[in-house]
């Protein structure tokens, strides 16, 4: 059961009054609370509006909401009076920097953090800069835009791909090495749905896991075509499979109903729909009590994908 809006803000509140959480910092946004608390929105939207209420937190345009300034009096500034403070010498946003170059890495992991929290539509170079406690013209001399910052972004993050287990045949690595690939997209929700198959992205690590797909597949004895659109076919279930986490999440975190609790909600106007229409395999699995499974649908669409090339190597 998830916990009340005035226990989390004191828990925030407590971080706060503690120096845990310094004057600028960024407070964990309404749809990490909704992640982490398993909280509804209105409730994680409460946390914030306590904390404002008391002076302890303020919006700032652009990047959240962030811990307010305390004077030595007790008196507290606003998100104006930060950003202007931001923008002075040595800031406590530009001292925290500290002896800690920014570089090109810095920013990247920066993006991937706060696009693991809130998505990539929430991405922006200004939350970037405030989380590295910078001014955002500064990160322009390291990428581009925000376009080049997403896309080395989607570098870094299908980087930490591996093959998995080596041993076995190539049916055991085929399986292992998209195990992996599921891994990558399960921690990164952004990831699948910016990664292109038709017009795909120049990314290094995008073309090893290619060229590793089809080695594997070469190796069992498919031509270089037939590996290249296996190879598709292959990426594409995983993809799309993925690529429905983060709607689904984005949908929770609107609602703050899952998806079994959304079903049970409709499920009899569901078995209506299905009787009048004679809809006799699906009122089968609803009477099954069957519930979708993300996890379980890729392992069993891979599994079909690779019987398929199974066969047809022994065709």
């Amino acid at each position: 059961m998830g916990r009340s809006s005035t226990a989390i803000a004191a828990e925030l509140r407590e971080q706060i009054t503690s120096g845990r959480l310094r004057p600028g910092d960024l407070l964990p946004s309404a749809r990490e609370i909704v992640r982490t608390r398993h909280v509804a929105i209105a409730t994680a939207s409460r946390v914030h509006a306590l904390l404002r209420a008391e002076g302890l937190a303020v919006p700032m345009s652009g990047v959240g909401t962030v811990v307010a300034e305390t004077g030595r009096s007790g008196g507290r500034h606003s998100a104006r009076s930060q950003q202007t403070r931001g923008r002075g010498g040595r800031s406590a946003r530009t001292a925290a920097q500290g002896t800690e170059p920014l570089t090109a890495s810095r920013i990247t992991v920066a993006g991937i953090a706060i696009a693991d929290m809130d998505g990539v539509e929430r991405l922006s170079m200004r939350r970037v800069a405030h989380l590295l406690r910078t001014q955002p013209t500064s990160l322009y001399r390291h990428v581009n835009s925000k376009e080049d910052l997403v896309s080395r972004m989607m570098e870094l993050a299908l980087r930490q791909w591996s093959p998995g287990e080596s041993g076995g045949d190539w049916r055991d690595r085929l399986i292992s090495g998209h195990r992996e690939l599921w891994k990558v997209f399960r921690r990164h929700q952004w990831l699948a749905p910016q990664l292109s198959v038709t017009r795909p992205q120049l990314l290094p690590a995008a073309l090893a896991f290619a060229e590793w797909t089809m080695q594997t597949l070469g190796r069992a004895g498919l031509s270089s075509e037939e590996a290249f659109e296996a190879h598709l076919l292959l990426f594409t279930q995983v993809r799309g499979t993925a690529v429905l986490l983060e709607p689904e999440t984005e949908a929770e975190f609107a609602s703050g109903v899952d998806a079994d609790t959304w079903i049970e909600e409709r499920i009899d106007a569901f078995r209506d729909l299905m009787t009048h229409d004679r809809q006799v395999g699906l009122r089968s699995l609803v009477g099954s009590g069957y519930k979708l499974d993300l996890d379980r649908l890729f392992e069993r669409g891979l599994k079909l994908l690779v019987d398929g090339i199974d066969s047809r190597l022994r065709g």
